[in-house]
């Protein structure tokens, strides 16, 4: 059961100076983006950290939710039936935030993310740390969404993972292309990780699937599209005591019930199902195969209970 999602990551050059009109000139801009990768087919859309305000004299500017950044955004989201991924600096009644907005196809926000570990420089703003990690529901599959510094903290990639996304956008201002890949292995989600510089697609297994660097002092207006198509049924499992059981499916179904490839470096196997009625979190529940997120949660557990003298041990 294929379902493919398309994403476009948006690492546009921001516009320069501090001009009256300079807002409303980045706002044009990042619209043609998205009638860009409309164009592309594009499900989400997603653009870079306080996208609207990068390359102003003052980066840090807390619109409401109902401001300038997200009403142009919402709008240009509604023209074109796309979903948009806005990382922008907030006031959430009188907290300031360092936050990212999931619009709709229609133009409403679904929710809203806020960054979970802000740096000093921040913090020194008085911007306050979120602490959810919530997961969003589109029409394509879960989407979590992260910022920048958040990816070196393995609790927020913990505590995004517990809400099973099937991919988390991470909008940043640097590339942390090896980081997102830790994430995905151990998660088992797809990133897709967009900055001023360019972006990447991980897949689950946390291999590289795409990547395009820019440089940001390109003046010729156009913005490197980097579009992947996502098969979200994807899923990673751990080979220990899936193995047998993955076989075991094939026996049932045939050998053209689903794709599974073994990646025996990493010890891992990818899962996807061809089934036109079954998903592969379906087989996975059929067959009792193990995702990889399951069996270290499993392990870290169990690790616990042989300190706390309580795992059932094996008779000497």
């Amino acid at each position: 059961m294929n379902r493919t999602a398309t994403v476009a990551l948006v690492s546009y050059s921001p516009v320069a100076g501090d001009a009256p009109d300079r807002l409303a000139k980045t706002l044009e801009k990042m619209g043609m983006h998205i009638t860009q990768a409309a164009a592309r087919k594009a499900d989400l859309v997603v653009f870079p950290e306080i996208c609207s305000y990068l390359g102003a004299p003052d980066a840090w500017v807390f619109e409401e939710l109902d401001g300038p950044t997200v009403t142009a955004m919402a709008a240009a989201a509604r023209t074109h039936s796309v979903y948009v991924v806005i990382p922008q600096a907030i006031m959430e009644g009188n907290k300031r935030r360092n936050s990212s907005i999931l619009i709709d196809r229609t133009g409403q926000i679904v929710g809203v993310y806020h960054k979970n570990v802000p740096t000093h420089p921040e913090l020194d703003l008085g911007i306050i740390p979120g602490t959810e990690t919530p997961v969003f529901e589109t029409d394509f599959g879960r989407v979590a969404l992260t910022i920048c510094f958040d990816i070196n903290y393995w609790e927020v990639g913990h505590a995004t993972c517990a809400n099973c996304p099937e991919l988390v956008v991470w909008s940043s201002m640097w590339t942390g292309v090896r980081m997102m890949s830790r994430w995905s292995i151990e998660f088992g989600f797809y990133m897709a990780g967009v900055f001023a510089g360019g972006g990447s697609f991980i897949d689950p297994a946390g291999r590289l699937i795409c990547s395009a660097p820019r440089r940001t002092s390109d003046a010729t207006g156009m913005a490197p599209l980097i579009t992947a198509g996502l098969d979200l049924d994807m899923r990673v499992v751990h080979h220990d005591g899936n193995i047998q059981r993955v076989r075991s499916l094939f026996e049932r179904y045939g050998p053209g019930a689903a794709t599974a490839e073994h990646l025996g470096d990493e010890c891992l196997l990818t899962l996807r199902s061809h089934l036109p009625h079954k998903s592969t979190d379906e087989l996975i529940a059929e067959f009792e195969i193990e995702p990889m997120r399951d069996y270290l949660a499993r392990v870290r557990r169990d690790r616990q209970r042989a300190l706390d003298g309580t795992y059932p041990t094996a008779p000497h």
